[in-house]
């Protein structure tokens, strides 16, 4: 499963990668002005917000369809997939508003792989004896999957610059639709009788009190964001000008992929041997989520200040390493949470933390809009990679916050 749902994430992310690059050519060949292309990955993004949250509240609400859900979801990652590999061929031969309508559909389609995922492994596992330890490596092997192509993304940029688009939109479909295909065993898994369920605490566990941890979310995402889009180009061309990019930028994301089974380990031991403990997986995910925080926080700080590409390289790995904790810790808790609460609410959880992931990205894109149009904003620009290290400190700070908000409400 670990490695199934690593591959899904891996070519889902890979097909997004592959979009972002080919549609200003697919824009110029439809004869769509250049200039609505980032507002339309601002909706792409904002979609996705949308989808997920919905998709999350719809996944608690139907718990008594989950069964005949599966198949569902598999024609609707295969309409996805069909969508995509037809985006270089509308952008010749239909109408411009065609081609958009086809982009939108695809997201809304594609947006199945974000959150149910996570949701039905999370159901499997209930059913196996060692729930945290399979939770824990479930979740590894997801964000995995996005890791690794956050980490291919800069070659895939200058390697499929001169190749027709056609090719890597069909490949990328198949290779989705086939890992899609290979998840269809794990929809049909069935939870461990509720009965049988020993959980030691049910919290009501509302947007007040939750209130700190979203924010932290928020902005954690954003910070990672700045950093990754924005600042960390421009670390190393300041320390080495004639530093090859592409084989640079993709060192947080080694960090991440070498930190995220590590980290899964950690926050297990963390939490103990009995995975009924909610309270107690809570406990450890927000004390390893402030607790990566200020050291990501430092890191990028660290980012800022190196003296030379080494350090910088070394830093920026520790970042990435952070953000593997970080990501690890926020979807065990949020997954704890919905399983703490009555009725659970898992899917609600998941999908606001994925929600609140995507309006980042949106966030990042509206703002280099926003500063790029705006002379008047040049000092604001290079604040920045100050703002960013900022941002994770207060996450941080605010997920500390949270911590203490539940030992109080669990009456540790």
């Amino acid at each position: 499963m670990v490695w199934r749902l690593a591959l899904v994430q891996l070519f889902f992310t890979l097909s997004w990668t592959v979009y972002v690059i080919y549609l200003p050519g697919l824009f110029k060949r439809a004869g769509i002005d250049a200039s609505i292309l980032p507002w339309l990955l601002i909706v792409d993004q904002l979609i996705f917000a949308a989808m997920d949250f919905y998709l999350g509240l719809w996944l608690d609400r139907g718990k008594q369809r989950l069964e005949k859900l599966g198949p569902w979801l598999i024609a609707a990652v295969a309409l996805a997939c069909m969508l995509f590999a037809s985006l270089p061929w509308l952008s010749s031969d239909a109408p411009s508003g065609v081609l958009i309508a086809a982009i939108l559909l695809w997201v809304i389609c594609s947006s199945v792989l974000r959150v149910p995922p996570l949701f039905f492994m999370s159901r499997a596992v209930a059913a196996k004896q060692d729930d945290g330890k399979a939770l824990s490596l479930g979740m590894a092997g997801y964000f995995f999957g996005i890791g690794v192509a956050g980490a291919a993304a800069p070659y895939l940029t200058i390697t499929l610059k001169n190749i027709d688009p056609a090719v890597p939109f069909i490949v990328a479909s198949a290779a989705l639709l086939v890992t899609t295909l290979a998840l269809r065993p794990m929809l049909k898994v069935e939870p461990k009788p509720a009965a049988t369920l020993k959980l030691t605490q049910v919290l009501i566990i509302d947007f007040k009190l939750a209130l700190p941890l979203l924010l932290a979310v928020a902005l954690f995402a954003f910070g990672v964001q700045l950093h990754v889009a924005l600042n960390s180009a421009k670390y190393f061309t300041a320390v080495y000008p004639a530093a090859a990019l592409e084989w640079l930028m993709p060192l947080f994301w080694v960090g991440f992929c070498i930190a995220m089974f590590p980290a899964s380990e950690w926050l297990k031991r963390m939490a103990g041997t009995d995975e009924d403990d909610v309270m107690a997986q809570i406990s450890s995910a927000t004390q390893v989520l402030w607790g990566a925080g200020v050291c990501g926080g430092a890191a990028l700080v660290a980012c800022l200040l190196a003296p030379s590409l080494p350090w910088l390289i070394a830093f920026q790995v520790l970042a990435g390493a952070a953000w593997a904790a970080v990501m690890l810790a926020v979807f065990s808790a949020v997954n704890a949470m919905g399983k703490a609460s009555a009725p659970s609410e898992t899917g609600l959880w998941l999908g606001a933390a994925l929600a609140l992931m995507a309006m980042a990205t949106a966030g990042r894109i509206a703002l280099v809009l926003m500063i790029g149009g705006n002379a008047n904003l040049s000092d604001f620009k290079l604040q920045l990679p100050w703002l960013t290290a900022v941002f994770w400190l207060l996450a941080a700070g605010l997920a500390f916050v949270f911590a203490r908000a539940m030992q109080r409400k669990s009456g540790v």
